[in-house]
């Protein structure tokens, strides 16, 4: 409505420049031809005074009337003010046949004064006598009321025109279109593909609709598209994190190994000496005790074991990392014993929350505990330390210090060179040895920690040990509500 508001005004300020164009040069036409009228007029009563010598000495004396004009000889430079022009002599101009200018009379309407040359007039142009007639002009006024009329008239039309194109054209063409296509692009940057523009008409209005329209079915193809790729990226980097646990198990199974070979050689050495039948009753009630305590002791390894390489959907929760740590920390203690590496835990007294899934954050720390007992030698040390920190986002420097939970994975081995501290996170590179690694571990560790709305940082030099810190946001429940929790064992 308002573009068409906005055409139309154009459109009648054009308009009216026209009309008021056209105005003016029917005035000045008008006048033009009143003048050509008064000469015509002048002429043939100057023809007539001239062929009476009667006449000619009578206008010397007193000018002749004839009906409303009047008619005298005027002379240039006359000390007579009775033979002065009535119009100024510097209006006249002398070396035409004929003059004629519009003056106002003394009764304040319009006159004609029209000047001739006469037939006795010499060649001196100041003192050349002139024929003076005058008539009134009262269609002067006339015209110029008459002109102002039409083109009022002309204005008015148009602008009643416009007024119509403005209710019908800007409001049912233009108006309501426009409309319809202001609120589908609303609807489109909501993400609302759906009813297309009904626009039948073949204008500019009318393609754009269809250009809508086709650019929707586009965009709705092209988000099925990407939908069934996330899809499966999401699936493929599942596997990757799967197949990574699953190869972390593979490597802890050699130090579980021992963890449940001790205990099953003790159920193992006193059922025989149950079934020996050489030890008394309380012998055999001792030795049925300890063969419960031990397999318990495997049920809770192998259940730890299989709980961190299920695969399972992420699920976020309320979480004690202090927990988490600690049984992260009892799952790596044979294969920290069979490199000789040992494990030490700094947690602090009071317990951390977080809001997070606790089998990818476990499997994480492994990641990272693993990386750090393999690159320890002999009487090598690997110390995992929780602590609450108030920091703000990296890159976000603006933002007001959050609460964040901080897990480092503090190791005394070679440390990591400047060059492969750029690249630890990329998929598939290691340093290790071929069948010591994929090159996943970390990657996969830095995608899951960025899934936490957390990130990674790595603070290493050559011999000098690394540290791996992980930075989760804190729980913003009150860790006084112990409902909220989950256990991680």
């Amino acid at each position: 409505m308002r573009l068409a508001a906005k055409l139309v005004l154009l459109f009648l300020i054009g308009v009216l420049l026209i009309v008021s164009l056209f105005s003016y040069l029917t005035i000045q036409l008008d006048q033009r031809l009143a003048i050509a009228e008064h000469q015509r007029h002048a002429a043939e009563l100057a023809d007539a005074v001239q062929q009476s010598p009667t006449q000619q000495s009578n206008l010397w004396r007193n000018e002749l009337r004839i009906r409303e004009s009047r008619i005298r000889f005027v002379q240039f430079n006359s000390g007579n003010s009775r033979y002065r022009p009535a119009v100024p002599a510097e209006m006249i101009v002398l070396s035409r046949e004929v003059t004629t200018v519009r003056m106002p009379d003394e009764s304040g309407g319009d006159r004609l004064y029209t000047y001739l040359r006469t037939n006795d007039s010499s060649s001196d142009p100041n003192s050349e006598e002139l024929l003076e007639i005058s008539s009134p002009d009262p269609g002067g006024g006339e015209r110029l009321r008459r002109s102002l009329m039409s083109s009022l008239i002309a204005l008015v039309g148009v602008a009643t025109l416009s007024g119509l194109v403005i209710v019908v054209g800007g409001v049912k063409l233009v108006g309501k279109p426009l409309n319809q296509l202001i609120d589908k692009v609303h609807r489109v940057g909501q993400g609302d593909f759906s009813q297309p523009v009904q626009l039948r008409s073949g204008d500019e209005l009318g393609k754009l609709g269809a250009a809508i329209n086709e650019m929707c079915d586009q965009l709705i193809h092209q988000r099925e598209e990407l939908e069934a790729e996330t899809a499966s990226r999401i699936e493929a980097v599942a596997q990757l994190r799967h197949a990574e646990r699953l190869n972390m198990v593979g490597r802890m199974a050699a130090g579980i190994a021992h963890e449940i070979g001790t205990p099953l050689n003790v159920v193992s050495g006193r059922a025989e000496l149950i079934a020996s039948g050489m030890l008394s009753e309380d012998a055999v009630r001792e030795s049925a005790q300890a063969i419960q305590s031990e397999s318990q002791r495997i049920t809770k390894t192998v259940r730890h074991l299989l709980d961190f390489a299920r695969r399972s959907a992420p699920q976020r929760s309320r979480q004690n990392l202090n927990q988490l740590i600690s049984v992260t920390s009892g799952l790596m203690e044979p294969l920290a014993a069979r490199h000789h590496t040992e494990l030490h835990l700094d947690l602090p007294d009071e317990t951390i929350f977080s809001d997070i899934d606790p089998s990818q954050i476990q499997q994480v720390l492994t990641n990272l505990v693993v990386n750090a007992i393999q690159t320890t030698d002999e009487k090598g040390r690997v110390k995992i330390g929780l602590k609450s920190v108030q920091m703000t986002t990296p890159g976000n420097s603006n933002d007001r210090p959050q609460e964040f939970c901080r897990i480092d994975v503090v190791d005394n081995g070679g440390g990591i060179s400047e060059e492969d501290r750029q690249r630890i996170f990329e998929p598939f590179f290691t340093t290790k040895d071929v069948g010591e690694g994929t090159g996943l571990g970390l990657s996969i560790s830095h995608g899951i920690v960025q899934e936490h709305d957390g990130w990674i940082t790595v603070d290493s030099e050559p011999n000098q040990g690394s540290t791996f810190s992980v930075f989760l946001p804190a729980s913003k429940q009150d860790p006084s509500h112990p409902q909220h929790e989950e256990s991680t064992s």
